[in-house]
């Protein structure tokens, strides 16, 4: 047995041994010393000596957290501005990196390429402003001297206040928040007090000091108070910041209105009503005075100045998109270039597809954009199926509508190039509106005027939202606009001018890419049924069932619309060194914050 204990003694030798050295190699502080310079102005002017150890852990530098902004009340938050007059550290770099981080400001002290070990002496020279607090009979310093997020031992703490008149009284706490733990010693000798903590500060436990002043000693106290920023108050609706924001909603659609009426209204003849259709023998024009834009002529029973559907596309709603690139193709088809043969479904989920057959065709009737379309089409040969030109034609369809409005600025129907006007004044939306939001950023963060920024985005909005309504049309463009919109309304009301129909030679074919484009092909169907003429449209558009009106116009349409979303259709996508330490206060005071190494 005897043996037994006498082997355990000996193991645990080395382990007894061991455990000094341990707590030598850990990190703590060895002296923190605090001097308090309160002046007649009421700045304090404090210098701390902080003798900290790094144990055999290397390290850069210690970092002193102090907290400088408080909560006040619903409003406000008290603020201690803090700058830093020196530092110097021995044996050690005292480079120094000040920052505000939240409600705390920072003092980084130490080289980020430079690690230190063991024993090593900082020195933070800095004033604080609006410490003081005043009452009926007598002024306070109020301080956490040794603030409560220290994450690392201190075995001795000395706090030393220099005033400029006899002290009154003074009390000090130590420990954990909220404790009333007196400090080891206080001393008052007239205009200085000193303050010892009496034992060892355990991690993030405080040193509060608490010293009266006669009133008169220091410049009477004041609380600095920042407003705390708040949703209600950064966007306030009441009073000068609720109609300054009104204001400017007004002036920035009021500009976004007068840029349109100056920059964006037609162009028309000037005249009588015929004359603002068929022109004028001086050429001269005007704007269109507001609420006229939308003028029609008498109704035609042709398409004005053999106008095909891609160009009523156009010039109708200035944009040359799909529906007009499908109209062109249905009006190919029906002019003989080529023929579409709709291809049965396979299941009852099977998607719809068609077969389209280039054919032979005498003649020079292809405009440019007409003949690029037939190109790109069957670029590959002379039959190709709907779906597949999925995400490959898209390069071709802008080529396509790249024609159609080199076509539309070749007649002179607009002033400027429509997608081009469109796309600039899109763009001036974008920047006011990313203006807009930096305003707001920054009126929102320091003013009660956030409303007045998110004006500015309301205007950027409008203005991408006019965009569209910027391009304008020649008295041309206008007067043929005018013409398309009388045959538009022939098709529309296609049933009440039966009679004319039915004296015409296959009026409903030729007619039937611009019912599409209007899209008004089942109305067009709808009064040919009623005469009881059935049309043979096997030469252009070959079915797979008998037909049927109403079968024949659904499939038409479903062709535009799949063709068109096809087409446009594009290619998938592809798809530390760190800090310790804190901030806080102890027993109510200010100051205090922490610290530890880096």
């Amino acid at each position: 047995m005897r043996r037994w204990i006498t082997a355990l003694i000996v193991a645990a030798l080395p382990l007894l041994a061991a455990a000094p050295a341990r707590a030598q190699d850990q990190e703590r502080i060895l002296s923190y010393d605090v001097s308090i310079q309160v002046r007649a102005d009421g700045v304090l002017r404090i210098t701390e000596a902080i003798d900290y150890d790094f144990g055999s852990t290397p390290r850069h530098g210690i970092i002193r957290e102090v907290p400088t902004r408080f909560e006040y009340d619903d409003v406000n938050d008290r603020v201690y501005p803090l700058h830093v007059e020196s530092v110097t550290a021995t044996d050690a770099p005292a480079d120094v990196d000040v920052t505000q981080q939240g409600s705390s400001t920072d003092v980084r002290i130490g080289d980020p390429d430079v690690e230190v070990t063991g024993r090593h002496t900082y020195t933070i020279v800095y004033t604080v402003e609006g410490v003081l607090n005043g009452f009926p009979d007598h002024d306070e310093l109020y301080w956490n001297a040794v603030g409560l997020d220290w994450s690392v031992p201190i075995e001795r703490a000395r706090v030393e206040v220099a005033t400029p008149a006899a002290i009154r009284r003074v009390i000090c706490f130590i420990g954990y928040e909220g404790s009333t733990e007196p400090c080891g010693d206080r001393d008052v000798s007239g205009s200085t007090a000193t303050f010892r903590a009496g034992r060892e500060l355990y991690p993030y436990e405080a040193f509060t000091i608490v010293v009266a002043l006669p009133k008169g000693a220091v410049a009477e106290p004041a609380e600095i108070l920042k407003e705390r920023w708040a949703p209600g108050r950064a966007f306030s609706v009441a009073g000068a910041p609720g109609a300054t924001a009104a204001g400017a909603l007004i002036a920035m659609v009021g500009m976004v209105w007068l840029l349109w009426w100056r920059r964006g209204r037609d162009r028309r003849y000037r005249g009588s009503r015929i004359d603002q259709v068929m022109g004028n023998p001086t050429g001269e024009d005007e704007a269109i005075p507001a609420g006229e834009a939308d003028a029609e002529a008498p109704v035609e029973f042709a398409p004005p100045g053999d106008i095909r559907p891609g160009q009523v596309g156009t010039l109708i709603d200035e944009r040359a998109n799909v529906l007009d690139v499908t109209a062109t193709i249905v009006d190919l088809a029906v002019r003989g270039h080529l023929v579409i043969h709709e291809l049965p479904k396979h299941g009852l989920l099977g998607k719809p597809d068609w077969r389209l057959i280039r054919l032979d065709h005498e003649g020079s009737d292809l405009l440019p954009y007409e003949d690029r379309l037939l190109d790109g089409l069957f670029r590959d040969g002379s039959e190709v199926t709907v779906s597949e030109l999925r995400t490959t034609f898209v390069d071709r369809l802008h080529q396509v509508q790249e024609a159609l409005y080199a076509d539309a600025m070749k007649r002179r129907w607009f002033t400027a190039r429509p997608d081009r006007v469109a796309a600039r004044w899109a763009g001036r939306g974008v920047l006011l509106i990313l203006a807009g939001g930096a305003i707001t950023f920054v009126l929102a963060r320091w003013t009660h005027f956030g409303l007045t920024g998110l004006a500015v985005i309301a205007g950027g909005i409008a203005m991408v939202v006019a965009a569209g309504r910027m391009p304008a049309r020649t008295a041309a463009g206008t007067a043929l606009a005018q013409r398309v919109r009388g045959f538009r309304r022939v098709i529309d009301k296609a049933e009440k001018y039966q009679s004319r129909w039915a004296e015409q030679e296959n009026v409903f074919t030729r007619y039937l890419p611009y019912a599409v484009v209007f899209g008004l092909t089942e109305k067009w169907a709808k009064a040919f049924e009623q005469l009881g003429i059935e049309p043979d449209t096997s030469s252009f558009y070959v079915g797979t069932h008998p037909f049927v009106w109403a079968e024949f116009s659904d499939a038409v349409d479903g062709f535009a619309v799949t063709t068109g979303g096809t087409l446009a259709s594009t290619p998938a996508s592809s798809g530390s060194s760190g800090f310790s330490g804190g901030g806080g206060s102890s027993g109510g005071g200010a100051g205090g914050g922490g610290g530890g190494s880096w």
